[in-house]
C-alpha cells in the first residue's frame, strides 16, 4: 500500500494501512466548531490557567456538539483551577479521576503544599456512552486468583465472588500513577496515561480529536493503537514539530505531496 501525506493551508494529513489522522495549525474553538456528532473522545488539555477563557468562550458546549451519542470527553486540570471547570461541566459530568505524580512540584511556595495530582473530569454527552473497565495493563506478578470474603451489611449478605485474572488486563481505577516524564519545555502527559484512557474511553478504530495537542502524545498514541484522529495546535513551532514526529510513524505518511 502506498502511503502519502497531503498538506495545505498549515494542515497535514496522515494516511495508512490502520488510521488516519490530521493535523492542524489552528485556533481550538474555531476547530472543534467544524465537527458534529462524529467523535469518540475528545481530549481537553489546554494551559490551565486558559480554563476560564475556554469556558467563557463555550469550549465545553461546542466539544459536546461534536461527540457521537456514545462519546466521552476528558478534561485535564488541577488546583486552584478546577473549581470554575467542575460548575461548568456538571451537565455532563460523570466521574473524576485522579492522576498523582512524585515529581513535577514546579510551583513552590512556603504558604502551601506542592501540588502532586492533577485532576481529569469524565463528561458524556448522554447515558448511553462507551466504557471499557478493562486498562490492559498486565497484573502485578504477585496478583492471585482468590476467593473474595463474604460480604455483609446489616441484614443482607453476600457471598464472596471467585477472583481470576482478566487477559484484558486490570480494571480502571480512580486514581492512576504515573510520573510526569522529562520531556523539556513542552509539557506532556505519560504514555501510559494516555494508553489507558483510549483504551477504556474509545472504541477499537475510533476517532480521537485533542484540540491542545501541545507535545503531541495524544495523536501518537492514538496512531499506534489503531485509532483515527484529529489534532489542533495553535502554536506553529510545535505544531510543526508534532507533523515532523508523526510522519515517521509506522502507519504515518511516507511520500510528501505539495
Amino acid at each position: 500500500m502506498i502511503k502519502r501525506r497531503y498538506r495545505a493551508n498549515k494542515r497535514s494529513y496522515f494516511v495508512g494501512e490502520q488510521t488516519m489522522g490530521e493535523i492542524r495549525n489552528i485556533d481550538a474553538i474555531k476547530y472543534v466548531d467544524g465537527f458534529e456528532n462524529s467523535i469518540d473522545l475528545i481530549i481537553l488539555d489546554p494551559d490551565y490557567q486558559d480554563w476560564s477563557e475556554m469556558i467563557e468562550k463555550g469550549l465545553i458546549e461546542k466539544s459536546v456538539r461534536a461527540l457521537k451519542e456514545t462519546g466521552n470527553i476528558l478534561c485535564f486540570t488541577k488546583q486552584p483551577f478546577d473549581y470554575e471547570l467542575r460548575i461548568a461541566v456538571n451537565p455532563w459530568f460523570r466521574r473524576e479521576i485522579i492522576w498523582s505524580f512524585e515529581n513535577g512540584g514546579a510551583w513552590v511556595s512556603k504558604k502551601m503544599p506542592l501540588v502532586s495530582f492533577q485532576k481529569i473530569y469524565w463528561l458524556t454527552k448522554t447515558d448511553q456512552f462507551y466504557f471499557n473497565p478493562r486498562t490492559g495493563v498486565e497484573y502485578s506478578d504477585n496478583t492471585k486468583d482468590f476467593k473474595r470474603a463474604n460480604k455483609v451489611f446489616g441484614g443482607w449478605k453476600d457471598e464472596g465472588k471467585q477472583f481470576s485474572k482478566s487477559e484484558d488486563g486490570i480494571w480502571l481505577r480512580d486514581h492512576l500513577h504515573y510520573n510526569k516524564p522529562s520531556c523539556g519545555e513542552i509539557p506532556q502527559k505519560p504514555d501510559q496515561l494516555i494508553k489507558i484512557f483510549m483504551q477504556c474511553f474509545c472504541p477499537k478504530k475510533g476517532t480521537v480529536l485533542d484540540l491542545f495537542s501541545g507535545s503531541g502524545v495524544v495523536p501518537k498514541v492514538a496512531d499506534e493503537m489503531g485509532n483515527n484522529y484529529y489534532a489542533s495546535e495553535l502554536d506553529e513551532k510545535r505544531c510543526a514539530d508534532i507533523q515532523e514526529k508523526l510522519k515517521d510513524r509506522q502507519f504515518s505518511i511516507w511520500d510528501f505531496v505539495e
